[in-house]
Formats: C-alpha cells, sequence, structure tokens
C-alpha cells in the first residue's frame, strides 16, 4: 500500500522534479506564485493541489507559516545518488525538421553513476528512426554532455539553423558528414554552417506503456 501511494502521475513528477530544480539552483524553495509561473497553470489553488498530493505522497512537507514553504523527504541514498535534468526540445533522427528551442518543459531523473559531475549534461528526446540501429528508437531519451570536443565516429547532437539532429559525426579533408545509423537514411554533408551542440553518451529506453503500473485517480493532482 505504501509503494502504491507513491506512484505519481506524469504531471505529478513534472512539478517535484521543477521543485527540485528552483531548490538546487536557489538553495530555497519557490513560492506558491513562482512554482505557478514555472508549472504554467493560471490557478493557484491548482498549485495547491499539487502540493496537497506530493505531501500526501510522503515527498513533501509544508511549513505553512512561511512563505517559502516547501522542503523535500526524501531518504539520503536517494538524494545523493540520483540527479533531475532538464529534457530539451526533440531532436530529429529522420531530418532537421525539429526545432532546436534552448527551453525545456519537462525533467528526468537518473542515477548519477551516469554522468560526471564536473561536466554538463542534458537529456534530450529523439525523434525518428533514422539512428535505431545504434540502439535510438524514437521516442528514446538521449543523454547528452554538452561540449564540442567530439571525435571521429561519436554519436552527437548538431544545430543546423535552428535544428537538430542526432547523427554519427565523420569527418573528411573538406567536410563533416553527419550519417544517419539505419538503411534508407541518407547522410547530411556539412561544410561550416552548423555547431555541435554535444555528445551521446547513453540512450534511456522507454518501455512500452504496459509495462508500467499507474495509480487510479480522476484528476491529474
Amino acid at each position: 500500500m505504501e509503494r502504491r501511494k507513491r506512484i505519481l502521475t506524469q504531471r505529478q513528477q513534472e512539478v517535484l522534479a521543477v521543485i527540485k530544480t528552483f531548490i538546487t539552483e536557489h538553495g530555497e524553495s519557490p513560492t506558491t506564485e513562482e512554482l505557478r509561473a514555472l508549472i504554467k497553470v493560471r490557478s493557484l489553488r491548482s498549485v495547491t493541489q499539487y502540493l496537497e498530493s506530493l505531501e500526501k505522497k510522503g515527498l513533501i512537507k509544508r511549513n505553512r507559516y512561511k512563505k517559502r514553504n516547501i522542503e523535500l523527504i526524501e531518504e539520503k541514498e536517494n538524494i545523493t545518488s540520483t540527479v533531475t535534468l532538464p529534457v530539451f526540445a526533440s531532436a530529429g533522427c529522420d531530418n532537421v525538421n525539429i526545432l532546436a528551442q534552448k527551453t525545456y518543459d519537462e525533467h528526468i531523473t537518473i542515477d548519477k553513476k551516469f554522468i560526471n559531475d564536473k561536466d554538463k549534461f542534458v537529456a534530450i528526446k529523439a525523434i525518428g528512426g533514422s539512428m535505431k540501429d545504434a540502439g535510438i528508437n524514437d521516442g528514446d531519451y538521449v543523454l547528452v554532455k554538452v561540449t564540442e570536443n567530439v571525435t571521429e565516429n561519436d554519436r552527437i547532437v548538431a544545430i543546423i539553423g535552428d535544428m537538430a539532429v542526432v547523427k554519427k559525426i565523420n569527418f573528411t579533408e573538406n567536410a563533416t558528414i553527419l550519417n544517419p545509423e539505419a538503411k534508407g537514411y541518407s547522410p547530411i554533408i556539412m561544410k561550416e554552417d552548423f555547431k555541435i551542440f554535444g555528445k551521446v553518451i547513453d540512450v534511456i529506453k522507454m518501455k512500452p506503456q504496459d509495462d508500467y503500473t499507474f495509480e487510479p485517480i480522476k484528476e491529474d493532482y
């Protein structure tokens, strides 16, 4: 029963991740109004309902006499062994028609063993099938180290104009080749008009929805 109580809806996970990120960046919790703006809802009552749900599930507690009143409640090993990363706009594996937006509205939590704390990492959702032979399928998350320092045959995220692609990079004397890793797709041959955003470190596989257990609820609060 206790385990079921802690199962979160996707929206609850997003709200909790926003709270964690704010506390990490600012050293204190957001106010109710700040949280309302961050999770993009109109009503303060909606914010209160999310907080009530997270509190009932034992993930936060609130001091109603303070303006910044949210305190995270987690087991110590969970606090030290995981990190919450922003998920940036999707990157196209098929073509370059996916906007490389610099904003994000989603987060994922992963084990710190996947990353080096000294470097900057983000997650990007892969769209399309041109990298499936490399184990990157449509809808997977790719864990990306933000760097321009890449070498031959690295799998990278490249920015072309305002578009983003996930490809394997190869170099010739006068060009850079962004290669797909699936049959039926063509390479992208570039000279200078692109930017390397980062190196793909790992792939977070998305399982079929039936593999997950959902808590029955009437509303997403």
